[in-house]
């Protein structure tokens, strides 16, 4: 029977080179750290050396009390036992910006990154390990067959860069996958909320139905004529797939194909 923690997809980074390649990659401004899911302490250790105010974020009970036997008498670290996709973050705010690192466990780690994304006003940056393949689709450019609504999401909140990849063995237990390192640089979204709220609806559609060309895909939400002349207007090719749009066309279909406006 597998344990709570192997359902979590909790692998617990056991290498110590791994754990300083990844504290090494956060500069030393902002003073002030957010982990997520610190686990058994791999990073928390040296983030705690390093940095005089850090806030560590864990679900698993019997592992924060760990953590806090061996951490607690730092005084620039807080231990706070929650669930980081629903922990409130404006009991951060009074300490922007902070850093954002972790290893992230993998059933979990996608609704943690999105909902880290929209949290410029509250973070510099976040540097976490996912499954590569979720890296993959997080960092995918246009025309790439990883990309994705999730890829789309990302651009909207922050530019991506795949640092280093981790093998299974650095894990205790270890995965069956390959590992990688990621450094979100999170920004202002290019677009109001409502234009956001509505290149991600455009683009679930057409991802949803990806190997349609888009006046097909999005039929549902215009009339495939109107989506034509959206994007021949945009310079982009009449006959564009979901996946071959960059982030400036899909804005760009939002302005233009606006809410209702299907048969």
């Amino acid at each position: 029977m597998r344990t709570r923690r192997q359902r979590l997809g909790q692998h617990f980074l056991a290498d110590p080179d791994v754990a300083e390649a990844i504290v090494g990659v956060l500069p030393p401004q902002p003073p002030r750290v957010l982990e997520i899911g610190p686990g058994q302490g791999a990073l928390t250790e040296l983030l705690a050396e390093r940095f005089p105010r850090l806030v560590a974020i864990e679900r698993d009970a019997a592992l924060a009390a760990g953590l806090r036997r061996r951490l607690g008498h730092n005084e620039g670290v807080e231990l706070i036992r929650a669930d980081a996709r629903d922990v409130p973050l404006d009991r951060f705010a009074g300490e922007q910006p902070w850093q954002v690192v972790g290893n992230l466990p993998f059933s979990v780690a996608t609704p943690i990154v999105r909902r880290f994304l929209p949290a410029h006003a509250l973070a510099s940056h976040l540097v976490v390990m996912v499954q590569l393949e979720v890296a993959g689709r997080l960092a995918a450019p246009p025309g790439s067959g990883e990309r994705g609504l999730l890829s789309v999401e990302r651009e909207l909140h922050a530019t991506c860069e795949v640092l280093f990849t981790v093998a299974p063995r650095s894990f205790r237990p270890p995965p069956r996958v390959v590992s990688a390192v990621l450094r979100l640089a999170l920004h202002p979204p290019p677009v109001p909320a409502a234009l956001q709220s509505r290149v991600l609806e455009l683009a679930s559609a057409g991802f949803a139905q990806r190997r349609k060309k888009l006046t097909n895909a999005l039929a549902r939400l215009a009339p495939p004529s109107i989506v034509a002349a959206a994007l021949d207007e945009l310079g982009a090719d009449v006959g564009a797939r979901a996946q071959d749009l960059n982030l400036s066309t899909w804005c760009g279909l939002a302005e233009r194909l606006p809410a209702g406006g299907g048969e």
